[in-house]
């Protein structure tokens, strides 16, 4: 990806979360919880693409695991 849509996207995600933090403190405990947890998986995808790590992708998973072995079951 683009360095400058990364950047981008960061300061995006940081302004969200910014502008929901007044919101957020009403809100109940197990919103609070998704929310953040949303946010921090968001950022560990984030950070793993900078440092050029591979993310395990599902359609890649589906593609190279599971149409083989439905294929072989339906005899194609």
């Amino acid at each position: 990806m683009n360095f400058i849509f990364l950047i981008s996207f960061l300061c995006i995600m940081a302004l969200g979360m910014y502008y929901d933090a007044k919101k957020l403190k009403s809100q109940k405990k197990s919103i609070q919880i998704t929310y953040y947890a949303i946010h921090a998986l968001t950022l560990t995808l984030f950070v793993g693409k900078l440092m050029h790590i591979s993310m395990p992708l599902p359609a890649r998973f589906f593609i190279h695991t599971v149409s083989p072995w439905v294929g072989r079951l339906i005899g194609i």
